[in-house]
């Protein structure tokens, strides 16, 4: 990875993004900016929103979403599969829950979620270790997919993230077993601090939100439990098809 910094954030109810990256699931109420940061409370609320939401879209369009799993992040045909879901998050959405604000967020964002959605339902046992795999099978399953000769940013995320799982599978599982947004969340994704550490190139810094970091883990998750079925041979299921 060439890039001098890696960033991932994450933008909810009451925040304010900027960039085509920004979803908007509501043209009926204005975002406001604020003076400071939301409450703990209120991030706990939206991000409830956020995920009923986004559980809303799966139970409408199943297929696609699983689909957008398969695609590498970053790239058109990604973003192709989350337009499409724009007509669906404006009738999933219940500002009524956030007082009538509107809700913004990344992208990656929804694709996290979505992940974290489909591991529950796929995997509902967790996942374990690999067992008589050859390590240089697993480190390059959990390179960077290239598309058009380079990896996107948000794919390179997305591998330090399968790095970690590898390294350690069981926390990332034991995290993902915890409440979003709670004291046990916070506690597990301290104790993979040195996980992401090792996971990144030297010089490399990456920040996240706790949400984001919780999607990027997730969908490793899922997609290292799917190949301990089938083998480390790619990430996710193959070519993405259409609803």
């Amino acid at each position: 990875m060439r890039c001098a910094r890696l960033s991932a954030m994450v933008a909810l109810a009451f925040l304010f993004m900027d960039g085509a990256s920004a979803q908007i699931p509501t043209s009926s109420a204005e975002i406001r900016r604020r003076p400071a940061d939301p409450s703990r409370a209120e991030l706990v609320r939206s991000d409830q929103v956020f995920r009923d939401m986004v559980g809303c879209v799966i139970g409408r369009a199943a297929s696609r979403t699983r689909n957008l799993l398969d695609t590498i992040p970053g790239t058109p045909e990604e973003g192709r599969i989350l337009f499409s879901f724009d007509s669906r998050m404006q009738s999933c959405f219940d500002n009524y829950r956030l007082g009538g604000d509107a809700m913004s967020f990344p992208s990656n964002l929804f694709r996290g979620v979505t992940a974290e959605v489909y591991y529950r339902r796929e995997f509902p046992t967790g996942i374990t270790s690999a067992t008589e795999i050859a390590a240089e099978t697993m480190t390059a399953w959990a390179g960077p997919r290239l598309a058009d000769g380079r990896a996107t940013q948000s794919e390179m995320l997305h591998a330090m993230a399968r790095c970690v799982i590898l390294r350690h599978p069981a926390a990332v599982a034991a995290m993902l077993r915890t409440v979003p947004i709670s004291d046990e969340e916070r506690v597990a994704m301290r104790a993979l601090s040195p996980e992401l550490s090792a996971c990144l190139d030297s010089g490399i810094e990456f920040t996240a939100s706790p949400q984001s970091l919780r999607g990027l883990l997730a969908e490793a998750a899922l997609h290292y439990a799917e190949a301990l079925r089938t083998g480390f041979a790619m990430v996710g299921r193959g070519s993405v098809g259409s609803e």
